[in-house]
């Protein structure tokens, strides 16, 4: 088991004082994201996700958008299994073309379901979710800093924006900040004390990573890390199948720590072909020519990657729809306009997800983690002064240094996916960042060593930053996708830094149609909109002449142009605000 760095003794038990707290924090997390949720409409991908979730479990068919956050979708799409809402068909000529977007507005808008139901029922499975993933920053805290340092990670867990937008909208991100947190941990603990009940939990973890994105192969160089870490600290392995004992033959642990190795390997490969119900073809009608993939984007691919995806073809290593979908996913990255501090460019940055992190990130958050990497050096200058670490049956040391290796696991895949993600090449949104966050809220629960061994001052400090970082998730409600840092000039000005799903992600025509109600009754002056957006303007009862917007797969109707309201988005308060002029 990990190290558990402690004020006291009795700081890991879960008392019900804590019990309570923690309650109390995820209750809060839910009421604010579900709330907010229903303030807003569609996002430009969750439509999508939620169709084809319910395609995968109506149908079996594996075609449009394999492979890419294939556990959200099924696991969202839950409800519909009771609730049954109609879909267009296997007859529906976009369903046979793969057109996932056109499917999806099919779904929702043309098909006699009512959209906010639909996305109330997946968007409560989300929030689901993000529980779930708040709990685990929670227990990974408290196993390395007690129960107070467990309940500082899940304060800001619960207070940051971006995991109250993702909690409640169905969507990759939370999926996998919940998987690969969970999966570390997991094959941390178990690499200290094997036992039935770690080996089942670390092999479901991998199990469903590799289901929640491509990425998950970042688990692989991080298990490296973790296992080259355990060697070097020297401690005995604990050995409890069939009996306990303690292995400290360094051979023998790397023989049984490669074992575990490919057996993770193999249960993530027979995950993967259970999902796509062990079988090789997409398709759920092999025989019909008509049920085909969408045209793929072209944009190169690594040889080597590809030589290996040729192979699994060749062999059936991985089923047909599993291939497609990464290749889908590695092949749009250059094609793929970017937009970082006013600069339109195609292909990706190396200085894009820093800058993301930097405009979008509390600087309360920022603060709280420089004050924690403070701690962490105390920790190291204070061995054995004011914390004693209680450490696991097998480890046979005892110094304040435990503290630091505990949290091994976390500082690799941080570091690790940091490194990945500003070599990639698809820059469309600060979402792909989210995963570093809960491995950093985890972290600053070494404030609870600085609580428990500074003087007032200090104490007064983390309570303050603690409010200012709470104060800004409730200052920025509902709009929680447009929260930008003071720093970079707040949400007024997020536009200047990012866009697409940074700032907004076509969710707010209910906003617009608020605005309408109070500005423009009665529909007396005509309204001229453009949409970046896959939701329908004709379910809020908007009605606009439609000038060209995103996706352009919709029919436009001609008309000509005359004076009209001229709006612009404020993306502090999600309203409509008319700039004076007209359309002419």
């Amino acid at each position: 088991m990990t190290p558990v760095l402690a004020t006291n003794p009795t700081a890991r038990r879960r008392t019900w004082p804590v019990v309570a707290a923690v309650a109390v924090l995820l209750a809060f997390y839910v009421a604010m994201a579900l709330s907010a949720s229903l303030q807003k409409g569609q996002s430009y991908d969750e439509g999508e996700e939620i169709a084809i979730g319910y395609n995968i479990w109506r149908y079996r068919d594996f075609r449009m958008e394999a492979a890419n956050g294939d556990l959200v979708k099924r696991w969202a799409t839950l409800p519909l299994l009771i609730t049954q809402p109609t879909t267009p068909g296997v007859t529906n000529p976009y369903w046979r073309a793969g057109g996932a977007y056109e499917v999806a507005f099919i779904f929702f808008f043309e098909s006699g379901n009512n959209p906010q139901a639909l996305l109330r029922q997946c968007r409560m499975m989300m929030a689901v979710l993000g529980v779930a993933t708040g709990l685990l920053v929670f227990v990974c805290s408290q196993e390395l800093f007690g129960s107070l340092g467990g309940l500082i990670s899940l304060t800001l867990f619960v207070s940051s924006p971006s995991m109250l937008a993702f909690g409640g909208m169905v969507s990759t991100e939370m999926a996998v900040c919940f998987t690969m947190l969970g999966s570390v941990w997991c094959v941390w603990r178990l690499l200290h004390c094997v036992t039935w009940g770690r080996l089942l939990s670390s092999l479901v973890f991998l199990g469903l990573l590799v289901l929640a994105k491509p990425s998950a192969v970042v688990i692989f160089p991080v298990t490296a890390i973790m296992i080259v870490a355990r060697l070097w600290r020297g401690q005995p392995l604990a050995w409890c199948l069939g009996g306990k004992k303690l292995i400290h033959s360094r051979p023998i642990q790397v023989a049984i720590f490669g074992g575990l190795f490919v057996l993770h390997g193999f249960c993530g490969w027979v995950t993967i072909w259970a999902h796509y119900d062990f079988r090789y073809l997409a398709s759920s009608n092999p025989a019909d020519p008509g049920i085909v993939f969408k045209t793929q984007p072209q944009d190169p691919i690594d040889p080597s990657v590809m030589a290996f995806f040729t192979w699994s073809r060749r062999t059936h290593f991985l089923p047909e729809a599993y291939i497609h979908g990464v290749e889908w996913v590695m092949a749009q990255d250059e094609s793929q306009a970017s937009f970082m501090d006013v600069k339109w460019k195609y292909g990706g940055s190396r200085t894009f997800f820093p800058y993301a992190m930097w405009v979008k990130t509390q600087p309360a958050l920022i603060l709280l983690l420089g004050i924690s990497v403070a701690g962490w050096w105390g920790l190291r200058k204070n061995a054995g002064s004011n914390a004693r670490p209680v450490l696991d049956e097998a480890t046979s040391t005892s110094s304040a240094s435990s503290a630091l290796y505990g949290a091994v696991p976390f500082l690799a895949l941080a570091v690790v996916y940091f490194s990945i993600a500003v070599t990639w090449d698809l820059n469309i949104g600060f979402r792909h960042a989210l995963p570093i966050y809960p491995l950093g809220f985890v972290l600053a629960g070494v404030l609870a060593w600085l609580w428990s061994a500074r003087e007032w001052l200090m104490k007064t400090c983390i309570a303050l930053l603690l409010g200012w970082h709470i104060s800004g998730a409730v200052g920025i409600y509902p709009h929680f996708l447009a929260y930008f840092s003071p720093v970079a000039g707040g949400p007024t000005q997020g536009y200047k830094h990012l866009v697409d799903s940074s700032l907004d992600w076509g969710m707010d025509l209910p906003g617009l149609r608020h605005w309408l109600d109070e500005n423009n009754p009665g529909d007396r002056d005509p309204l001229f909109l453009a949409y970046f957006g896959v939701s329908s303007p004709d379910s809020y009862k908007i009605k606009a002449n439609r000038l060209p917007g995103r996706p352009d797969w919709r029919f436009v109707k001609p008309f000509p142009l005359s004076p009209g309201l001229c709006d612009q988005c404020d993306a502090v308060t999600g309203h409509w605000h008319p700039d004076g002029g007209a359309v002419e």
